[in-house]
């Protein structure tokens, strides 16, 4: 596989992931039997993409793209399906149509735009997109994992607004950062640092279930945080290897 494929693979799916999980509204997400809403969603997810890969001149990009895009989040609308495992399913099939189309539908000279200017361009994308996929995405399916464990428990509501998911979502940040920085030691302290935090909230006998929720949470959070930062830091290697 050449260095131009790599290239618009990543954008690609640079492009899908700004589009599905930054640009797409909530009103969107859960209103999508709206032809209209759907119509729109897909259009931004493309219009996205085309800017990213930045090959003005491949209508294919845009087709590939849309055509997609709809198909999946149609069958998956349709479905009604809305747990972990069809979140992963979806978003699975995103990324393999979007693979399918850097791979054989886009010809092989096509060169991003941006590279005339940033020649690292590539890289700077794939460290985008592998943030995405370690602080967005992971917070969506550990959401979509812990919410039938959240329906037993009985939770005060006395903490700030979305503190839960600000917290995952800069816990997933600082382990993205540290997996890349060479420093994956600093992940035992944030470990250690959010027990003390959050267990000492749990104090009563009949609080077992909460620290259960909290623990389930917790490692799901992590782990898909480790597994999203070494696999950004092994595709950086790859392209370093490729001359990318």
């Amino acid at each position: 596989m050449g260095q131009d494929t790599w290239d618009i693979m990543v954008c690609l799916i640079a492009g899908h992931l700004l589009g599905d999980f930054v640009l797409q509204t909530d009103r969107m997400a859960h209103n999508k039997r709206k032809i209209g809403l759907l119509l729109l969603h897909v259009s931004g997810v493309t219009a996205v993409s085309y800017l990213v890969c930045g090959v003005w001149l491949s209508w294919r990009i845009a087709v590939g793209v849309f055509a997609t895009h709809l198909i999946i989040d149609g069958i998956k609308t349709l479905a009604g399906k809305d747990g972990p495992r069809a979140f992963l399913f979806d978003q699975g099939g995103h990324l393999a149509a979007l693979a399918l189309i850097g791979g054989f539908w886009i010809p092989g000279a096509a060169v991003p735009y941006w590279q005339n200017f940033l020649p690292f361009y590539t890289k700077m994308v794939l460290l985008v997109a592998g943030g995405l996929l370690c602080i967005r995405v992971g917070g969506f399916w550990v959401a979509k994992a812990v919410a039938p464990f959240q329906k037993t428990i009985h939770r005060a509501e006395d903490s700030l607004p979305n503190a839960g998911r600000l917290i995952g979502q800069l816990e997933r940040a600082l382990i993205f950062l540290l997996v890349l920085v060479n420093v994956p030691q600093g992940v035992g302290f944030l470990v250690a640092a959010k027990s003390v935090l959050r267990f000492g909230e749990v104090r009563e006998p009949n609080q077992r279930r909460e620290a259960e929720y909290i623990i389930i949470g917790t490692l799901m959070s992590f782990g898909w945080a480790l597994a999203t930062a070494y696999a950004t830091k092994a595709l950086l290697n790859l392209l370093q290897m490729t001359g990318g």
